[in-house]
Formats: C-alpha cells, structure tokens, sequence
C-alpha cells in the first residue's frame, strides 16, 4: 500500500495552523526521506512564490524536519541526488532572510556528493553564504567525511567564497585535509599563496589588535565571542594552508602569528614553521606539548613531521591526553571560550560503559579557572567522551561522578524523562505511590518534576525540603536519592539527579 504524500500547502501559507505545521513536521521527520525528500522540495519550489510571505519559523522548522529525515535514512546521499540543485538553489532565493536552518539545505547539496550538486552548493556558498563559520562547517563535513567525490566539482570556484569570513575557514579546511590525505597530488590554492599571505597578516593583525582592546569588536561577551572564534578558525587554517602549501615566504608571516597570545594559533604557526624546516618553529612545536589545551594538536603535528621523539613522554601518557581533551572540550566558542587555568586527572578507571561492547579507559578530570577574584572550579569526563557539567560536582564522590556522566552518555530509546506537564492519567497513578513514599522518608513541599523510565523500572524526580533545607529528590520505592540545592551556586538540578540515578544503576549492572 503505497502512503499518500505530505502536503505542504497548509505550512507555507502565511495563516497557517500552528498545531498542523508542527504535526506535518514531526511527520516529515519520521518519513522515509528516499522516497519523500523529492516530492517536498518540489513542493515548496511550486510554491516559492507564496514563500516571503510564510512564517519564517514554521519555514525554518520544515528545513529542519526535512534534514533530521534525510539523517535517518540508511543513505542520505541517494535520498538527495535525485533531487534537481537547481530548484534547492531557487527555494533558497525565495526564503525570507530571517529564516533559520537555511544552512541545512546547503547541507543536503553537500550529501549528495554529485557534481551538478556540488556546483550550485559553490554557487550558494559564494552569493549567501551562512553567518557563522560553524555553520558552514557543518555544511562541508561530507566531504571531509567521503572520499566518492571529484575533487573538480568544487575546487577551484569556490575559492571566489574566501571574501567571506564564515567561508573561508571552513573551505581552507577541506583543501587542506585533501592535501594531507593525498587525495590531491598539490594544495588546491597552491597558485593563491599571495592572496593567503595578505589575509594571514590580516587576520594576525586583527588577533592583536584584539588582545589589546577586545571591547572594539562588540558591546557584548557573545559578539566579541564570535569575533574571536571566526578570526581564531581562519588563523588556524591559514597557517596549515601555507605551511601545507609549502612556499617559504610564509615563514615571515608565521613568525607573526607565533606572536599571538592564543596558544591554538601558536600551534598551528608552529607546526607549519617546522613543516618548513625552520628551527624555532620547531623548537617552539616541541615546547608547547607542556600547554594541555595544545597538545593533542602539537603530538599529531610532530609525529607527522617525524620529530615526535623530541616530545617529552609524559605528555604522551593517557592521563595527559585526557588532560588535553577536557582543556580542548572547554575552549571550545560554545563551552568556556577559553583554556582552564589548571587541569588535572584525579582518577582513572577501567570499566564497561555505555554504547561500549568492551571496557574503555575512563579518566575524571578537575580543572580550573583562576579569574582573578573568581575561582571557578569542577570535574569533567574523558576516555569514553569528553563532557563537562555546569551542575557543581565538586561534593560527589569518584563512583557518582562517574556514574552522573555514564548517566547523560547513555543513549536508548527506553531510557527517557517526562516533564511532569505532559504526564497523562496513567503515568499520574504510577507516581502517587512514589511521591506518597518520600513524604514517609520525611521530606515535605514535595513537588514532582520528572517521571523517568529506565527500560522496565521508573522513578520519580521532585524538588523537596527535609529538615528545612531544599532538596533534589529522585526515588523508585527502593532506592532514593537525595542532593541539597543550596549548598551551592550551581546545584545539581532533577535532569542532573536522573543521570546519576541511571548512571549508578547501569554501571553497577555493568561492571559487578
């Protein structure tokens, strides 16, 4: 029985039914996107004219349901090469400029993989190309990814794209990553080093002119954030493009960038210097494996250089790569934006651990910000993943804290949370008697929050008092929970006590 297409008349509409628009989504989402993908992009370029006057978040929302589809299917890249570019590049056109996830139609061009896709993903990249360069990393992530693709299809016209600041990094990344795998025999903007060299200096100067006075590029932490991160991404790529590129007059402009404070850019300076034989490039290489937030990045370039034997060797050791990944994890734009003061490995473990078949290295890892008359402190996790709270966990124990983390990494689809608004009848009768139990263990005010499941058990997450002081609760009828909520700043919330009680159950389970 064949199923009856998904119409997107009602979502373009500019009075369209909210209630309907997010049912057709969720529907797209679930959909079997080889056989739809198709059908729902010639239908909204049948309609393109009606476009500018939608909603232009029900519209981002579509984009939305239309990709988290494509992800699902087995092949992504044959859900979308029969889909004709050219209409992809026309719906786009026709979008109202506020709409989100504009970059996720860019995307699909980029599964596809095939030329004529790839041909007007370079057109869109050049004429409107996304606002932030994460974006269009994440646009360009396939062909880093697979190797089935010419080359020829994007390289060279989309080096018209490196006007754009958010472009830039990212294409330089594909070239370079093309030229270290040996896909290509020379660095694709090999005949552009004078142009790479202009915009090296460029951007070196606008990274010194930052650490002088980072109030001149934005009024507020979030744009001068942005700033950072785009000038910082286009740095490092620069300097691996020159030095990949291979042509000593880089060396200068190397120089310059080993000059800036940000010790990412020092690497890549560095590494690229050393590529080029030049001897304080390495030296300098070689000295920051002491820095944790660089040496993941220091270690891979001296191994390739064939100098990894001058690295001290306990920066090789586990503990000190994990070290690394957690500086590396919170200097990241979207985590702390800059590398901890101190950070530490306080113990490592082997065990079984969730969505692993065998027992991984885990390694729990304290770090630190000494921000002047603030001190920020707490621990994250490394091995498995690398993943840091912003829930204070500096008053759990090793066990619990490594059980709070397995907690959040755990992926199934029988282990989940219900906000206690969207509780119905049924789930309503299975938490009484639970809620009924913490009020005989003595807490008060109790105040139901979650309803979790963990494959065949549940429990309940409340906000409590017990002897005056507020609580985080969670119980199943025989094992409860409970953490204070103000002891801290930063007190570990109901989500956060569902980890930990999912956690301790599953490595209990896992490793007796």
């Amino acid at each position: 029985m064949t199923t009856p297409p998904i119409e997107l008349a009602p979502l373009v509409a500019a009075d369209g039914d909210p209630v309907v628009a997010a049912a057709t989504m969720q529907a797209i989402a679930t959909a079997d996107a080889v056989a739809g993908l198709k059908s729902w992009l010639d239908q909204l370029w049948q309609h393109r004219d009606q476009l500018s006057d939608s909603d232009p978040a029900v519209l981002g929302g579509l984009l939305r349901a239309m990709h988290t589809s494509v992800l699902r299917s087995e092949s992504p890249a044959e859900a979308v090469r029969p889909v004709n570019p050219t209409i992809v590049l026309g719906i786009d056109e026709a979008l109202p400029k506020s709409t989100p996830n504009r970059h996720l139609l860019m995307h699909l061009l980029s599964l596809a993989r095939a030329g004529d896709h790839l041909h007007i993903l370079t057109r869109m990249l050049i004429a409107r190309p996304p606002e932030g360069w994460m974006a269009v990393g994440q646009v360009l992530s396939p062909l880093l990814q697979y190797s089935d693709w010419d080359v020829h299809d994007f390289f060279p016209d989309i080096f018209a794209a490196l006007s754009h600041p958010a472009v830039a990094s990212p294409v330089l990344d594909v070239a370079n990553f093309l030229t270290r795998s040996g896909r290509v025999a020379e660095h694709p903007a090999t005949d552009r080093i004078d142009s790479l060299l202009v915009l090296l200096d460029a951007v070196v100067a606008r990274l010194e002119r930052f650490e002088k006075d980072p109030s001149e590029f934005g009024q507020s932490v979030d744009q001068v954030q942005a700033v950072l991160s785009e000038a910082i991404a286009l740095a490092v790529s620069l300097c691996d493009a020159v030095g990949l590129i291979g042509d000593d007059r880089a060396k200068g402009k190397l120089h310059q960038a080993l000059e800036v404070k940000h010790r990412r850019v020092q690497s890549e300076a560095a590494g690229a210097l050393a590529r080029l034989g030049d001897e304080a490039g390495r030296e300098h290489l070689i000295k920051l494996a002491a820095e944790p937030s660089a040496r993941r990045r220091v270690v891979q370039y001296a191994d390739e250089l064939e100098i990894g034997d001058q690295i001290d060797q306990r920066y090789r050791t586990p503990e000190a790569l994990a070290e690394a990944d957690v500086a590396v994890w919170l200097s990241q734009p979207q985590q702390m934006g800059v590398p901890p003061t101190s950070v530490e490995v306080v113990d490592a473990q082997t065990m079984l651990w969730p969505s692993y078949h065998d027992p991984i290295a885990c390694f729990l890892v304290r770090y630190a910000y000494d921000m002047g008359d603030v001190q920020y402190s707490n621990v994250g996790l490394a091995g498995p993943t690398v993943h840091c709270f912003a829930a204070d966990l500096s008053d759990l124990s090793v066990d619990d804290t490594y059980a709070i983390y397995a907690g959040w990494h755990a992926e199934h689809p029988d282990i989940f949370t219900v906000p206690a608004k969207h509780w119905n009848a049924a789930q309503k009768r299975v938490v009484q008697p639970l809620v009924d139990h913490l009020d005989r263990e003595g807490y008060d005010a109790i105040q139901p929050d979650l309803l979790g499941f963990l494959l065949d058990e549940h429990a309940v997450v409340c906000r409590a008092m017990r002897d005056d002081q507020p609580h985080v609760v969670i119980s199943d009828g025989l094992e409860t929970i409970s953490h204070p909520s103000s002891q801290s700043p930063r007190p570990l919330g109901c989500q956060d006590l569902w980890y930990l009680y999912t956690g301790r159950k599953m490595l209990r389970t896992f490793n007796a």
